[in-house]
C-alpha cells in the first residue's frame, strides 16, 4: 500500500491544499474542516505570511515526492525534522505513536524520530498541524540518542519482528523520500571568502564572439553581457553552449556565476515564497527551481544597482523585482 504521506504529482502541485486522501481519512475522524484550505488559513494564516516554528507538521514535497514532517529545530536554510506517517500503520523502537486526540488528524499518527535529520526549507509546502511541546521534546531527545519518558496520549513504537514486517517497508520508503527531498536543487550561496571568477574575467584578453554567443544561447546582447559579468545565472544546458563558443572547459563555465548572499538565498527558499515561484514557473514555462533561481538573481541585480551601506531587505527586494516584472509583462 502506498504511504499516506506520499501523494501523486497532481496532488503535490495543487495549491494551496491537502491531498484528497488526507481529507477522506480526516473526515472519518470528524476533522476535515481543520484540514480544509479555510481551516488551515484560520489556524496558521496565509501561506505567504507563515512563520516556521518547532512543533509544526508540514507537508514537504518536491516533484513526485511528498511526505509529512515534524519540525524539531530551525536552521538557516533547513530544518531538523522527523517524518510523520498515518496510513498504512508503521513503527519502530525509535518512533512515537500519538493518539488521534492529540493531533488534528484524529487517528493514530507515527513520528519516526530515528529518521530525524535536515530537510531543506525550499521543499516545505504547507503547514497542517502544530504539536504540543512534550511530543516535540520526546522526538528531539530520542533523535539525539536519549531515552525520554513517553508523553501522555502516546506510546513508544515497537521494533519490527522481522525484515519482512510491513513497518520495514514503510521505513525504507521514508528514507528514500527524505533523500529525494534533500536533493532538491538549492540556490548557489556564497560560502566564506572564496572568490568566484566571472566568465568575463576568464575571457579577459580574448573577447568572445558576442553575436555567436547570443545566437547559441538565444539571448540578446545585454543578457549575454550579464552572464559574462556573472550577475545572471546560466540555465540548464547553457554552460555547454558557452563552452563551445568560448573554448573554455564546461566546468569553468558552470562555476563562473557569482553566488548569492546567504541571506538572500535563505529568504528566497523560505516556504512563504513557494506559491510565488510556482506561479512564476507556470507563467514562464520553466521549472520551479529555475523560477526561483532567476528570481533570486533578479532581486540581487536590483539591489546591486542601488547605493547604501546597509544590508538590503531581501524580502523587499524580491517583492520589488517581481512587482517590476509584473508591470513589464503588463506593458505599463
Amino acid at each position: 500500500m502506498e504511504l499516506f504521506s506520499r501523494v501523486s504529482r497532481e496532488d503535490s502541485m495543487s495549491e494551496p491544499g491537502v491531498p484528497q486522501r488526507f481529507l477522506e481519512l480526516a473526515a472519518a475522524a470528524m476533522a476535515p474542516q481543520q484540514l480544509s484550505n479555510e481551516g488551515l488559513r484560520a489556524r496558521f494564516g496565509s501561506p505567504e505570511e507563515v512563520r516556521l516554528a518547532a512543533g509544526q507538521v508540514w507537508r514537504a514535497c518536491w516533484e513526485e515526492t511528498s511526505l509529512l514532517v515534524l519540525v524539531l529545530e530551525l536552521a538557516t536554510r533547513e530544518v531538523r525534522a522527523a517524518p510523520v506517517t498515518i496510513d498504512p500503520p508503521g513503527e519502530d523502537a525509535a518512533s512515537l505513536v500519538v493518539d488521534g486526540r492529540r493531533t488534528v488528524f484524529g487517528v493514530e499518527t507515527t513520528v519516526w524520530a530515528g529518521l530525524a535529520g535536515p530537510v531543506p526549507t525550499r521543499v516545505l509546502d504547507r503547514v497542517v498541524d502544530s504539536w504540543e511541546p512534550d511530543l516535540v521534546a520526546w522526538a528531539a531527545e530520542t533523535a539525539a540518542g536519549g531515552t525520554p519518558s513517553v508523553p501522555a496520549g502516546a506510546r513508544q513504537g515497537v521494533a519490527p519482528v522481522s525484515v519482512f514486517d510491513a513497518s520495514e517497508d514503510v521505513r525504507a520508503v521514508l528514507e528514500d523520500d527524505l533523500e529525494a527531498l534533500r536533493m532538491a536543487p538549492g540556490l548557489p550561496a556564497a560560502e566564506g571568502s572564496a572568490k568566484v571568477v566571472s566568465l568575463g574575467e576568464l575571457l579577459k584578453g580574448r573577447l568572445p564572439d558576442l553575436p555567436a554567443l547570443g545566437t547559441a544561447l538565444e539571448l540578446s546582447q545585454p543578457e549575454v553581457m550579464r552572464i559574462l559579468r556573472g550577475s545572471t545565472p546560466l540555465a540548464p544546458g547553457q554552460a555547454e553552449e558557452v563552452a563551445k563558443v568560448t573554448g573554455l572547459p564546461v566546468e569553468a563555465v558552470a562555476a563562473a556565476v557569482r553566488p548569492l548572499p546567504p541571506a538572500l538565498a535563505a529568504a528566497a527558499e523560505h516556504p512563504r515564497w513557494r506559491q510565488t515561484w510556482r506561479s512564476r514557473a507556470q507563467r514562464l514555462g520553466v521549472s520551479e527551481g529555475d523560477a526561483r533561481l532567476t528570481g533570486g538573481y533578479g532581486a540581487f541585480a536590483l539591489a546591486a544597482r542601488e547605493t547604501g551601506g546597509a544590508d538590503p531587505d531581501w524580502e523587499g527586494r524580491l517583492r520589488q523585482f517581481l512587482r517590476g516584472e509584473d508591470l513589464a509583462g503588463s506593458g505599463t
